[in-house]
């Protein structure tokens, strides 16, 4: 072999090793990005590198994690900076805990600033690796409930709309099927709306609602016959016509007890008077015989010729009735003659 060419071939075979080494442990090395799921406001944990990579991590000399809302965010909020060679604890922002054994971090208390993408920089003596993640936070699914929308009857068939809906939860889905296990089909897939017309041979159909999204479900029975039977629309009006006849009838007659009141104490009002003082009156009254006196043999003593009465008047009390007062009249009165 001609040696120039041996030199040659050697020289390519090493530029190529080196190539492959560069970019085998050089930086820019990325493993696969993954999706974690975690329930909004408890504990998740963050497996940030496999586990080839953890049992490597002993040639690492230094680690740093860092999170951002996106990928393509150039500025990035550190996380967790721990230097190997100097050894202590990790430099760790509150709410977090680090586990270096298999480099994994975990949120105590997730909160929805927490969702985005995590990285993970290992830094070795010739290379740098780098790790991402990205997770998504979920709110837990509450039970959900069934609601009849609208319902008509006829020539014994009833036709209902179902709602099913859920007060917590977010990128929620919806599924309906029978308790045998028969799944319907909505209007739109994944609605949370259910369309049935039924007989009587459906009256003990029993329909189920799952409400689910990625990370919990939850699940509601209803039977659609019993809201037709009783023909719930045409009670529930005559329940509320007697609801508010009662009511009228109650506040007519609190009215008429408060007007009733008011006029009682403007009457009380009106008739007091203040209390008038008793008078006492007497009356004297004066009377005396007409005509000249006649002289007898044996004159008696000296008498007074007028004769006083004593009578006693009460005078009048005008309305309302009150006490009685006596007062004095003196009048003179003549008597005829005998």
């Amino acid at each position: 072999m001609d040696p120039k060419g041996l030199l040659s071939s050697n020289v390519l075979l090493f530029f190529s090793l080196i190539i492959e080494l560069s970019c085998r442990t050089g930086e820019g090395l990325t493993s696969s990005t993954k999706t974690v799921r975690g329930q909004l406001g408890s504990s998740v944990l963050l497996p940030l590198a496999s586990e080839e990579i953890s049992r490597s991590m002993n040639k690492s000399i230094h680690i740093l994690v860092t999170m951002a809302e996106s990928p393509k965010d150039t500025v990035k909020k550190k996380i967790v900076s721990l230097d190997l060679r100097k050894g202590g604890s990790p430099r760790l922002e509150d709410g977090y805990e680090f586990h270096l054994e298999n480099l994994s971090l975990r949120i105590l208390k997730s909160r929805k600033e927490d969702e985005g993408w995590y990285f993970i920089s290992l830094e070795e003596n010739v290379s740098v690796q780098h790790f991402s993640l990205q997770l998504k936070l979920y709110e837990q699914v509450s039970t959900p409930q069934i609601k009849v929308l609208n319902s008509t009857q006829e020539d014994g068939n009833c036709s209902l709309t179902l709602a099913c809906m859920v007060e917590k939860g977010d990128h929620v889905t919806y599924n309906w099927s029978e308790e045998a296990g028969t799944p319907l089909l909505s209007p739109t897939n994944s609605s949370h709306l259910l369309y049935l017309t039924l007989g009587p041979q459906h009256a003990n159909n029993v329909y189920i609602c799952i409400a689910s999204n990625p990370i919990s479900n939850s699940s509601q029975t209803f039977i659609p016959w019993s809201r037709c039977s009783s023909r719930p629309p045409e009670s529930r009006q005559w329940g509320l016509y007697a609801g508010l006849f009662l009511g009228g009838i109650v506040g007519i007659i609190m009215i008429l007890q408060v007007v009733i009141l008011l006029l009682r104490r403007r009457g009380k009002t009106d008739n007091y008077q203040p209390t008038m003082e008793a008078k006492s009156l007497t009356i004297y009254a004066q009377v005396q015989k007409s005509g000249s006196i006649q002289k007898k043999p044996d004159p008696l003593p000296a008498q007074d010729p007028c004769t006083t009465i004593y009578v006693a008047a009460t005078e009048p009390v005008p309305e309302p009735i009150q006490e009685s007062g006596s007062f004095t009249v003196y009048a003179s009165v003549t008597l005829p003659e005998s």
